[in-house]
């Protein structure tokens, strides 16, 4: 992980406001069919082209205003430019961009598991994507790297973006995680930070979600996922056929995140250097969790082409298309929302703090009332004395009748 410096970006005195923009898949210029396991689709039949994630950015810019943008991966699809044989995805990620570029917004990026999936380019090659105008990350050698932004380096917000991995061989892994020297290296630049005595709130961008953003129940938004995967036949017999009983236990909140453990969630909770993490990857999710102190966010897909719905077989989405807002409001506190077309979407809002205690059931505040463990603590006293008593005998492997008779004969 590279330490960079610091970019000036926005105003003293006025909330910095980040734009995330996810999962648009953007396919070569001129393709009118795509070819998947399930069939061949007619792109122009369908509807299907880039020209919704290009409205949608341009939209976006006008409503928001934002003061940088950060784009969470799969933000290119690799199939088609392999199927096609095509090396023009800088043209396209160019394309696409030009309104940052024009509106002088400052913008990076991390790498999803389709923007090389499949193609006649590698995941080293988008590392170019670093030069290109207006990019915070300019000089990055790695995807894995943390920068500051903000009017100046004592008001400003340290961002950590990492390479969440790609797709994986194994298919019962899913995906290659994020590596582990990355994983190591957060640990040394935030001690270091730390002894620096940096106060910046910290906020980590990357495109697969960390295996703990699954079975939280949502502070705000939607979890999708689970029936998107019923409806294309992903799920086991039982969730297929009892999706109820699978609800009842919560197990419905699910996440498309790798099945290998790197341990950058346990770095967060020790470091305790990061408010809040953004991703993208499950398209039928934006929701934002809490857990052990750690806000978890999904951020929405602004797209129409055909991997936005998984070729269709993944049903409709919850929601209309949109992007994730960020505004940090200094006093180490983050607000949060969806926008889409019409302005900020009703209840989305959410404001992040690191002072949050997150509310608890009323089972569980009986459970753990000073009254209750009280309770328990005499009831198990009372359990070991009467259990002494009855069994005192045994426990001194003394026969006191016998004894007592001896001592009688005796005198």
């Amino acid at each position: 992980m590279e330490e960079l410096g610091h970019v000036v970006c926005g105003e003293i005195g006025r909330p910095l406001r980040i734009l995330q923009i996810t999962d648009t898949h953007l396919f070569p210029e001129g393709v009118e069919e795509f070819t998947h396991p399930g069939g061949v689709i007619d792109m122009k039949a369908k509807g299907y082209g880039n020209q919704m994630a290009e409205k949608y950015l341009k939209v976006m810019i006008e409503k928001v205003k934002p003061d940088l943008c950060i784009l969470t991966g799969d933000i290119l699809d690799g199939r088609p430019f392999g199927e096609y044989k095509r090396l023009d995805w800088k043209e396209t990620f160019l394309s696409f961009i030009d309104p940052l570029i024009k509106n002088k917004i400052y913008w990076s990026y991390t790498p999803g598991n389709h923007d090389d999936d499949g193609s006649p380019y590698t995941r080293k090659d988008l590392l170019a994507i670093y030069g290109l105008p207006y990019c915070f990350s300019k000089g990055a050698k790695k995807w894995d790297h943390t920068v500051t932004v903000g009017p100046n380096p004592f008001e400003c917000v340290r961002l950590w973006l990492f390479d969440s991995g790609e797709n994986s061989p194994d298919p019962k892994l899913k995906y290659t995680s994020f590596s582990l020297d990355a994983v190591h290296e957060y640990k040394l630049i935030s001690k270091k930070l730390r002894e620096q005595k940096e106060k910046a709130v910290g906020l980590a961008f990357f495109h697969i979600p960390l295996p703990e953003y699954s079975y939280n129940k949502p502070m705000v938004g939607t979890l999708g996922l689970f029936d998107a995967a019923r409806r294309k036949g992903n799920v086991p017999a039982v969730a297929k056929w009892c999706p109820w009983l699978v609800r009842l236990f919560g197990f419905q909140r699910v996440s498309g995140s790798s099945n290998l453990q790197s341990g950058l969630y346990e770095a967060f909770l020790w470091e305790r250097n990061i408010l809040a993490t953004f991703c993208g990857h499950d398209h039928y999710n934006d929701a934002v969790m809490h857990l052990y102190g750690l806000y978890m966010c999904y951020g929405r897909v602004c797209s129409n082409t055909p991997p936005v719905t998984w070729e269709g077989a993944g049903g409709p989405l919850p929601f209309d298309l949109g992007a994730r807002v960020i505004e940090v409001r200094g006093a180490g506190k983050v607000a949060t929302w969806i926008e889409g077309e019409d302005g900020p979407e009703k209840n989305s809002l959410i404001v992040m703090s690191p002072e949050y205690i997150p509310p608890t059931s009323t089972v569980r505040k009986i459970l753990c009332h000073p009254w209750t463990v009280k309770i328990v603590n005499l009831i198990i006293v009372f359990m070991i004395l009467a259990y002494l008593l009855y069994y005192g005998d045994d426990l001194t492997g003394v026969d006191w009748d016998d004894d007592s008779e001896g001592l009688i004969r005796e005198s």
